[in-house]
Protein backbone atom coordinates (compact mmCIF):
# COMPACT_ATOMS: atom_id res chain seq x y z
CA UNK A 1 0.00 0.00 0.00
CA UNK A 2 1.33 3.37 -0.87
CA UNK A 3 0.80 6.57 0.61
CA UNK A 4 -0.89 8.19 -2.45
CA UNK A 5 -3.19 5.21 -2.19
CA UNK A 6 -4.11 6.04 1.41
CA UNK A 7 -5.87 9.67 -0.34
CA UNK A 8 -7.72 7.89 -2.52
CA UNK A 9 -11.89 8.12 -1.70
CA UNK A 10 -14.19 5.13 -1.73
CA UNK A 11 -14.57 4.62 -5.60
CA UNK A 12 -11.19 5.12 -6.19
CA UNK A 13 -9.82 2.20 -3.18
CA UNK A 14 -12.49 -0.07 -4.49
CA UNK A 15 -11.02 0.03 -7.99
CA UNK A 16 -7.10 0.22 -6.47
CA UNK A 17 -8.14 -3.09 -4.82
CA UNK A 18 -10.00 -5.08 -7.35
CA UNK A 19 -7.79 -4.62 -9.78
CA UNK A 20 -4.41 -5.44 -7.32
CA UNK A 21 -6.21 -8.71 -5.30
CA UNK A 22 -6.10 -9.90 -9.46
CA UNK A 23 -3.22 -9.10 -10.74
CA UNK A 24 0.57 -8.25 -9.86
CA UNK A 25 1.50 -5.08 -10.97
CA UNK A 26 4.98 -3.74 -12.01
CA UNK A 27 6.07 0.31 -11.01
CA UNK A 28 4.52 1.96 -13.80
CA UNK A 29 1.56 -0.40 -14.09
CA UNK A 30 0.95 1.33 -10.26
CA UNK A 31 1.15 4.69 -11.30
CA UNK A 32 -1.38 4.29 -14.57
CA UNK A 33 -3.61 2.35 -11.89
CA UNK A 34 -3.23 5.13 -9.07
CA UNK A 35 -4.30 7.90 -11.51
CA UNK A 36 -7.16 5.88 -12.88
CA UNK A 37 -8.03 5.36 -9.36
CA UNK A 38 -7.70 9.07 -8.81
CA UNK A 39 -9.74 9.86 -12.05
CA UNK A 40 -12.86 7.60 -10.47
CA UNK A 41 -12.94 9.29 -7.47
CA UNK A 42 -13.02 12.69 -9.51
CA UNK A 43 -15.98 10.97 -11.75
CA UNK A 44 -18.00 10.45 -8.13
CA UNK A 45 -17.64 14.06 -7.28
CA UNK A 46 -18.70 15.85 -10.61
CA UNK A 47 -21.49 12.52 -10.52
CA UNK A 48 -23.10 14.28 -7.49
CA UNK A 49 -22.65 17.92 -8.63
CA UNK A 50 -24.44 16.63 -11.15
CA UNK A 51 -27.06 14.93 -9.57
CA UNK A 52 -28.47 17.96 -8.05
CA UNK A 53 -25.59 20.41 -6.17
CA UNK A 54 -27.18 22.94 -7.89
CA UNK A 55 -25.29 25.70 -6.03
CA UNK A 56 -22.02 24.55 -7.02
CA UNK A 57 -22.56 23.93 -11.09
CA UNK A 58 -24.72 26.87 -11.34
CA UNK A 59 -25.48 29.95 -9.58
CA UNK A 60 -27.43 33.35 -10.92
CA UNK A 61 -25.31 36.42 -10.78
CA UNK A 62 -26.80 39.68 -11.08
CA UNK A 63 -25.11 42.96 -13.00
CA UNK A 64 -25.32 45.76 -11.23
CA UNK A 65 -24.72 47.81 -14.38
CA UNK A 66 -26.94 46.35 -16.20
CA UNK A 67 -29.49 45.02 -13.47
CA UNK A 68 -29.37 41.92 -16.01
CA UNK A 69 -29.55 38.36 -14.11
CA UNK A 70 -27.47 35.96 -15.58
CA UNK A 71 -27.84 32.17 -14.93
CA UNK A 72 -24.17 30.62 -14.76
CA UNK A 73 -23.65 26.47 -15.43
CA UNK A 74 -19.98 25.48 -14.69
CA UNK A 75 -18.71 22.71 -16.97
CA UNK A 76 -19.20 19.57 -14.60
CA UNK A 77 -20.61 17.48 -17.49
CA UNK A 78 -17.52 18.55 -20.10
CA UNK A 79 -15.26 17.21 -17.32
CA UNK A 80 -16.81 14.46 -16.18
CA UNK A 81 -16.94 13.26 -19.99
CA UNK A 82 -12.84 14.04 -19.96
CA UNK A 83 -12.30 12.55 -17.06
CA UNK A 84 -14.22 9.09 -17.99
CA UNK A 85 -12.02 9.45 -21.08
CA UNK A 86 -8.71 9.60 -19.59
CA UNK A 87 -9.79 7.09 -16.54
CA UNK A 88 -10.84 4.43 -19.75
CA UNK A 89 -7.43 5.46 -21.53
CA UNK A 90 -5.20 4.36 -18.23
CA UNK A 91 -7.15 1.48 -17.67
CA UNK A 92 -6.67 0.45 -21.11
CA UNK A 93 -2.89 0.95 -20.79
CA UNK A 94 -2.03 -1.27 -17.94
CA UNK A 95 -3.25 -3.93 -20.43
CA UNK A 96 -4.53 -6.45 -18.46
CA UNK A 97 -4.99 -10.00 -18.95
CA UNK A 98 -8.24 -11.04 -19.76
CA UNK A 99 -9.94 -12.80 -16.75
CA UNK A 100 -11.02 -15.67 -19.21
CA UNK A 101 -7.98 -16.51 -21.79
CA UNK A 102 -5.32 -15.01 -19.58
CA UNK A 103 -4.29 -13.08 -23.03
CA UNK A 104 -3.38 -9.35 -22.93
CA UNK A 105 -4.72 -6.77 -25.42
CA UNK A 106 -2.04 -6.26 -28.18
CA UNK A 107 0.43 -3.91 -27.36
CA UNK A 108 0.12 -0.61 -30.12
CA UNK A 109 3.15 2.15 -30.04
CA UNK A 110 3.56 5.63 -30.24
CA UNK A 111 1.54 6.86 -34.18
CA UNK A 112 1.90 10.00 -35.33
CA UNK A 113 3.20 13.06 -33.58
CA UNK A 114 4.25 11.13 -31.03
CA UNK A 115 5.83 8.31 -33.07
CA UNK A 116 9.83 8.87 -32.74
CA UNK A 117 11.52 9.47 -36.40
CA UNK A 118 14.16 7.73 -38.54
CA UNK A 119 17.24 9.11 -36.82
CA UNK A 120 18.74 11.68 -39.10
CA UNK A 121 15.23 12.68 -39.98
CA UNK A 122 15.35 10.85 -43.00
CA UNK A 123 11.46 9.42 -43.82
CA UNK A 124 10.88 6.28 -44.65
CA UNK A 125 7.82 5.12 -47.13
CA UNK A 126 5.55 2.72 -47.17
CA UNK A 127 7.28 1.00 -50.69
CA UNK A 128 11.06 1.53 -49.26
CA UNK A 129 9.70 -0.88 -45.96
CA UNK A 130 8.45 -3.02 -48.37
CA UNK A 131 11.61 -3.28 -50.87
CA UNK A 132 13.29 -3.95 -47.41
CA UNK A 133 10.90 -6.66 -46.08
CA UNK A 134 11.61 -7.87 -49.97
CA UNK A 135 15.38 -8.05 -49.53
CA UNK A 136 15.66 -6.22 -52.52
Amino acid sequence: MTDSYTDLGAGGRALWDSITDEHDLDAVQKVQLLEACRSKDRLDRLDTVLRGDADVWMRLTHNLRTEDYELRIDAALTQANATANQMKQLLAALRLPDAATGKRPQYRGARGAQKPTVPGGAKVSSIDRARVARGA
